[in-house]
């Protein structure tokens, strides 16, 4: 069996949900490609998606050992280990590499999700284009800081050339961790004036933030309803249900998720949350 039949064999055992066949033959493929490091990231990945917290420690010492050498390999490597929550790792192997825009968006990640935040703000701007993506860790880094009327002013200017779920959520998060949760609500429901899935999931995320899980069910199921495939609202009905301890319906959410975008770090947010329940 090769490497491809090897890892379709391993999805389809998460798919059926045995998990325990699935750990073993991701460490015997592990074991058999100890020198390739997309391989063993791959691996990696699917540890987190099973809950395999025993045996992933050892494959990413290994996969470390073997970080390749070209750039563009280098950064793949440390981007995914950003998804799987490895930030540290990622860090060491960003350090590596010469400055480009992607690179910094990266290192810029890394240091929020470590609370560098001030050193983030210094990294961003050392860009030299900013994407929507990195705008809107701009607006999460100035609300970390404190900086609430620079956090939503950068949101509204998002906002304004942009109607993206990721906006939109954006906006509402700087809405509410600036205290003004009415503000965030007006906009919630303004968006969802167009019955569509992202303006339903972004009232379902207003809604968890808010402290209302049930409500943020209903409106991920809305949105979900409209698109079986929105990524957010999927998210979203994740922790909802792990709020509710319906864990077995979060780890389904988690699934879907993986399902569509593969080692997408939505899955081990909510894989994570089941687990520290």
């Amino acid at each position: 069996m090769d490497n491809n039949e090897a890892l379709q064999a391993i999805r389809q055992n998460i798919r059926d949900e045995k998990n325990d066949i699935a750990a073993i033959q991701i460490m015997d493929l592990a074991s058999k490609n100890q020198d390739d490091p997309m391989i063993l990231l791959t691996c990696c990945s699917m540890l987190r998606t099973i809950g395999n917290d025993k045996d992933f420690p050892g494959v990413l010492s290994v996969l470390m050992s073997h970080i390749p050498s070209e750039e563009k390999s280098k950064y793949e490597v440390a981007t995914g280990l950003i998804g799987l929550g490895c930030l540290k790792d990622a860090g060491t192997i960003l350090d590596e590499l010469e400055d480009s825009d992607r690179v910094l968006r990266a290192r810029a990640a890394v240091m929020h999700g470590t609370d560098r935040d001030e050193e983030a703000l210094e990294t961003l701007g050392k860009m030299g284009n900013l994407e929507e993506i990195d705008r809107v860790l701009k607006v999460q880094v100035l609300g970390s800081l404190g900086r609430h009327d620079e956090a939503i002013a950068e949101a509204e200017d998002i906002l304004k050339g942009s109607d993206t779920y990721r906006a939109g959520r954006c906006y509402i998060s700087a809405l509410v961790l600036a205290d003004r949760v009415k503000d965030a609500a007006k906009y919630a429901k303004e968006r969802m004036k167009a019955k569509n899935a992202d303006g339903y999931a972004l009232m379902a995320y207003y809604q968890w933030l808010n402290g209302n899980s049930t409500a943020s069910g209903a409106f991920s199921s809305k949105a979900l309803q409209q698109d079986g495939h929105h990524i957010g609202a999927l998210e979203t009905i994740g922790y909802s249900f792990c709020d509710k301890g319906t864990y077995w319906e979060a780890k389904v959410a988690a699934g879907a998720i993986n399902e569509i975008e593969p080692g997408n770090p939505a899955v081990f947010r909510i894989l994570a949350m089941c687990r520290n329940q």
